[in-house]
């Protein structure tokens, strides 16, 4: 039912791939736009700048939730049916992967900032206009919805009635008022096929919502409207800092209270501003947002597969998992009970909590069992461990399983080091055995570990990683607590050594001296550090403004300062991550390099 649009929907889409935003706007800009920042820094030190701007595009989820949120808004009841036919069409986008490789970027990467455009993303989009434009326009109650009845009113001439929907659908798909030289485009080109004929057929209404729906406003995040405050540096305009707001928090596009906001101006005043934050932060459309933070944050796409590494009737593995339930579902269990602990703290806590935190989360009778604690039912208080040894994040089993019988301290060092301290590594050599399964005569994987990482040049790096990982010895390769290491010959026979958990982690470095002899002190010396902080505002900056957040992803040192100094401060994590919204980086852009 599409004619095949003679302007080009590839081209309009490809329009937003290239360049940097700022320099003259060839759209006019919003009349009325703010002429002072929409709200105040809460006091913090050393307020940073805005980075310069990229022109980023929408995630896949972020499209598909916008795309949904528009039927519903237009089509009510309805909607649901055009959803379901358009979810195979987005099976051809390429998913945004959680672990990127920009060479310089240490610690979590974030979906977010996934910005590849590749021809699948180019026709993925273009079908997804497509499926949806014809499920619409084929449908007359729902094409009536759309547009109005007035586009099947006998006439030849439907100007004004689609000029009505233009600025009505227009104001969603662009996230702003169209501009007189847009709505024009829009009616007279792509409807009007270049003014030749304004009749309504289904191929014309097509044609329109294809284009609005491939349109680089729609795509894209075009901030290029907001007025100069000091040289290079610009303000958002109201709609576009609606729009920063609804797709950091929401992970969508604005609702209707968030334009009407943006429209009446109230969205630039202190009071207007701090309520919407506090709205949209509280609505339940936030939480599968910082699931996703948490979940990336703690790279839990890396948590081993215990069933997969002990499945089997291997002697070894059998006498290892001997009285445990390990089922296909327990990687997943894992990592769901380490996002549910972050929300929970999300909502009830403080940073130090998500490290000290000696409560489990665990839904299910197998990560329940290994753990040695009551399932958490909803609604309940959580459970404390058993044990004053599994402590935070640390010891969750998501972070902990292997898929082996043995554990990989290095791995749990590498993830401190880098995830939680933002300290660059080495790449390894290529050919390096970096799991030191195979038992050699009685010996722990600490010795083992030793050995394999002391000769040559390995132990420069391995200083740094093997001194975090071993205090986690206390943790079996299923997260089960121990005092003892159990090593299992090939038939299967047992013997147990005493662990040696006292170590270095010289978590500031090579002249830090400080001797940990487990997991409760190692938690002890990295939050007194000041290190843990830091990192995770780094990582939260990079999160929520993505290519915006400094060269080498760390984000502006004083965006990242702020958010540390409100960690260190006391703050709790709501107010920390609201917190976001008020700095000058989330509220403004700065021109690039055109050159």
């Amino acid at each position: 039912m599409i004619r095949g649009l003679r302007f080009g929907v590839f081209g309009l889409f490809l329009l937003g791939c290239n360049g940097v935003i700022g320099g003259a706007n060839p759209i006019a800009n919003d009349p009325g736009g703010p002429t002072a920042a929409p709200g105040l820094p809460t006091g913090s030190p050393g307020v940073g700048a805005p980075s310069a701007t990229t022109l980023p595009r929408m995630t896949k989820q972020q499209h598909q939730r916008s795309v949904s949120q528009l039927l519903v808004h237009f089509l009510g009841g309805d909607a649901q049916a055009v959803i379901d036919a358009v979810e195979p069409a987005y099976a051809i986008i390429p998913d945004d992967p959680s672990e990127l490789d920009f060479g310089e970027l240490v610690g979590s990467s974030f979906s977010r900032m996934s910005q590849n455009v590749t021809e699948l993303h180019v026709r993925g989009y273009f079908d997804v206009a497509v499926t949806v434009a014809n499920a619409i326009v084929q449908d007359n109650l729902r094409r009536q919805a759309i547009f109005g009845p007035c586009v099947d009113e006998p006439s030849d001439d439907h100007r004004d009635c689609v000029s009505e929907f233009v600025e009505d659908f227009g104001l969603w798909t662009a996230r702003r008022p169209l501009s007189d030289e847009e709505q024009a485009f829009y009616v007279d080109t792509v409807f009007a096929d270049d003014g030749r004929d304004y009749e309504a057929t289904p191929e014309a209404l097509g044609d329109l919502l294809v284009a609005m729906l491939s349109s680089p406003n729609f795509i894209y995040f075009v901030w290029d409207r907001g007025p100069e405050v000091e040289s290079g540096v610009f303000e958002l305009s109201p709609y576009e800092l609606a729009s920063r707001l609804s797709f950091h928090f929401w992970s969508a596009m604005p609702d209707e209270e968030l334009f009407d906001a943006a429209a009446d101006g109230s969205l630039l005043t202190e009071v207007g501003y701090r309520q919407q934050v506090e709205r949209m932060y509280a609505d339940p459309r936030a939480d599968a947002t910082f699931e996703r933070f948490f979940y990336e944050w703690l790279a839990l796409y890396k948590t081993g597969d215990p069933y997969g590494g002990v499945a089997g009737s291997d002697p070894q593995k059998l006498a290892f998992i001997e009285g445990t339930d390990v089922s296909p579902e327990l990687r997943d269990h894992m990592i769901a009970e380490a996002v549910d602990m972050g929300e929970y703290y999300r909502a009830h806590g403080h940073f130090d909590d998500l490290f000290t935190s000696n409560l489990s989360f665990a839904r299910t009778d197998d990560l329940a069992a290994i753990y040695g604690v009551p399932v958490w039912e909803e609604g309940a208080d959580p459970v404390p461990f058993p044990t004053a040894e599994r402590i935070g994040v640390l010891g969750r089993g998501a972070l902990l399983t292997a898929a082996t019988v043995y554990t990989h301290p290095i791995l749990r060092g590498v993830r401190i080091r880098e995830n939680f301290l933002c300290d660059e590594l080495g790449d390894p050599p290529a050919d390096v055995n970096g799991a030191p399964d195979a038992v050699s005569a009685l010996t722990t994987t600490r010795e083992r570990t030793e050995a394999l990482t002391s000769p040559g040049g390995c132990n420069g790096c391995h200083q740094l990683i093997n001194g975090l990982g071993f205090p986690l010895e206390a943790f079996d390769a299923l997260g089960r607590h121990r005092t003892d290491e159990m090593i299992i010959d090939i038939e299967g026979a047992v013997t147990t050594i005493p662990l040696d958990l006292e170590t270095t982690p010289l978590i500031e470095g090579a002249t830090d001296t400080t001797v940990v002899s487990g997991p409760v002190e190692l938690v002890d010396e990295l939050l007194d550090s000041g290190k843990l902080q830091r990192c995770f505002a780094t990582h939260y900056v990079r999160f929520a403004l993505g290519f915006e957040a400094d060269p080498a992803f760390g984000g502006d040192r004083g965006t990242v300062d702020a958010l540390a100094y409100e960690l260190e401060a006391g703050a709790t994590l709501t107010e920390f991550f609201r917190e976001i919204a008020f700095l000058p980086a989330f509220r403004q852009r700065a021109r690039g390099d055109e050159s």
